[in-house]
């Protein structure tokens, strides 16, 4: 995860080290060395310079599939995906309750967060915290989508049931 440190951490888009703006960080490598993207990975990027960035699709798009596609489902289970986002909780250990629930983006490269027992507040609401501006907007277009597939936390297990006993499609499980 992008370690950021006031009055050291930049935006790598802008440059500016200002955190009062609302920001993201981005975890991992999604694109390999020498990839023009390559060096806005694992960073802070403020949304308002993601929102005027041409790359940003490609950028979010990098990160979507990486963590899509994880073979050895440490990133969690996968309990509903639409053209452009997928819902997952994790861990994916089917004994133990999960600790969290997210949202992929596939045009912004942001994860939207909730522990698991906090989803009905979250869904209903409380994603928008810290996000801004077309951020804020991209969001709540996918949310209220991800509304109508899990509206409650209770929809959220069966989904996760559900998941851990049918095999994905392809045979693989996820």
């Amino acid at each position: 995860m992008a370690i950021i440190i006031k009055g050291i951490t930049r935006c790598r888009i802008c440059g500016s080290g200002d955190l009062s703006l609302p920001y993201i960080g981005t975890s991992g490598m999604a694109f390999p060395k020498g990839d023009e993207l390559h060096p806005y990975c694992d960073a802070l990027l403020h949304l308002d310079c993601l929102a005027r960035w041409p790359h940003r699709e490609r950028f979010s798009r990098g990160y979507f599939d990486r963590r899509r596609d994880d073979p050895d489902r440490s990133n969690g289970v996968l309990l509903a995906e639409r053209r452009t986002w997928l819902l997952r909780c994790g861990p994916a250990s089917p004994d133990a309750e999960p600790y969290f629930a997210e949202v992929l983006l596939i045009d912004w490269p942001m994860r939207l967060y909730s522990r698991w027992a906090q989803w009905d507040d979250y869904v209903a609401q409380g994603y928008g915290q810290r996000l801004s501006g077309e951020a804020l907007m991209a969001a709540g277009q996918v949310m209220s989508e991800v509304r109508q597939v899990a509206p409650t936390l209770e929809v959220l297990g069966a989904l996760r049931q559900q998941a851990l006993t049918q095999p994905s499609p392809g045979g693989s499980e996820r």
